[in-house]
């Protein structure tokens, strides 16, 4: 397998979780560059992890994507800006003949997204997107059952998001919350949870209702939503989405019925659990985690354990894979589209007051500003 050069576009907080799954596969990765508005933000970086850049390292520092795509020409870029941005930096790099690996969400824009898969197709490239939440111990098992009948017809599912956030998370950046840039609690902190709960239930949606609000926070933005979705198979999905909740208790959490069994998930505080028990009331969940364990051991050794607090590297390891076999990454663009296809799907179904059909023609967020005031906070 080829070692692939990367280069990471943003050094915020999420840039660490790319930047040690990348230290975690050296075989099939090297840091090439960093880039961000901000230089003293990417020296940060890589001091963090005991790395240099510029001069005679050979980790670059750029200020623009542009000149680090001239200088740099790397493999693989990988996108940790805010959502409204990812668009354009995506699609240069696709244009320099880059695969591209983008935080979730993809894009804010349907056409923009479907741009960019266009592009990614006629290059030969690959676009993968940061929805770790396929990459999760035992996620993979579960959905093969899933899809074998081992659960017997699948009935609904239910996921909520309280990922709680105080006002200050909100004020700390200019682009947080807002339309244009980042979308609220249901295209920011709900859009992973989404993409694994339609995912595990089989995509793809066919009908969407959906309500939003803004109760506690000074945004754009909503920080509540509500959803229910259907599916073409029949299921149906239940979503809530709230930054509302106490940040230190954030917690998502997953349900899925089925006529032979049912699976509970999540993770509150930090904490995950699993949870999957067969109709009868036998509980199935270490039977599971065995095979959890002997796959693990089978594709990444012993290392691999150390790993599991850090779903990024499930993420690099199968684009590596993906790239060098030629096949489409588990999160593939095609995947990110479609859950930014059914978020926006829950906008306009709230912004109109009636169920959307997909597949969407088009959507934007600058739409809802204008279109769906929405109340502000009320004072204490």
């Amino acid at each position: 397998m080829k070692q692939l050069k990367v280069a990471i576009v943003g050094c915020g907080v999420v840039a660490a979780k790319h930047l040690r799954a990348i230290q975690s596969l050296k075989k099939a990765y090297r840091l090439c560059a960093v880039v961000d508005a901000r230089p003293e933000a990417a020296v940060s970086l890589l001091k963090r992890f005991k790395l240099s850049g510029g001069g005679s390292s050979a980790i670059s520092v750029y200020d623009t994507v542009s000149t680090m795509l001239e200088e740099c020409s790397p493999d693989l870029v990988a996108v940790t800006t805010p959502s409204g941005s990812h668009y354009s930096i995506a699609l240069a790099s696709l244009n320099a003949g880059c695969h591209v690996l983008v935080e979730k969400p993809l894009t804010l824009d349907l056409k923009e997204a479907r741009h960019l898969l266009a592009v990614a197709e006629q290059q030969g490239l690959q676009i993968a997107v940061g929805h770790i939440y396929r990459f999760f111990p035992l996620v993979g098992l579960l959905r093969d059952d899933l899809r074998s009948g081992r659960f017997g017809r699948l009935f609904y599912g239910d996921v909520k998001v309280r990922w709680g956030h105080d006002q200050a998370y909100y004020d700390q950046a200019a682009w947080r919350g807002t339309w244009h840039a980042d979308g609220g609690a249901l295209m920011n902190q709900s859009i992973h949870a989404l993409d694994l709960m339609t995912w595990l239930l089989g995509q793809p949606v066919e009908r969407v209702s959906g309500w939003i609000d803004r109760q506690a926070h000074v945004m754009e933005a909503e920080d509540f939503g509500l959803a229910m979705l259907q599916l073409a198979n029949g299921v149906y999905c239940q979503l809530e989405g709230t930054t509302n909740t106490d940040p230190k208790q954030q917690e998502a959490s997953f349900y899925i019925c089925g006529s032979d069994g049912e699976i509970r998930a999540g993770i509150r505080a930090g904490k995950p659990y699993v949870k999957v028990r067969d109709r009868s009331g036998r509980r199935l969940t270490r039977h599971y985690l065995w095979r959890y364990v002997k796959a693990l051991l089978r594709t990444a050794g012993p290392a691999g354990f150390a790993q599991l607090k850090n779903p990024h590297t499930g993420l690099y390891r199968d684009l590596a894979d993906a790239i060098s076999q030629h096949r489409p990454p588990l999160a593939d663009g095609r995947s990110g589209l479609l859950a930014v296809e059914q978020v926006l799907a829950i906008y306009q179904s709230a912004l109109t007051g009636q169920a959307v059909q997909l597949p969407l023609a088009d959507f934007q967020l600058q739409d809802m500003s204008e279109a769906l005031p929405l109340r502000p906070p009320e004072k204490p």
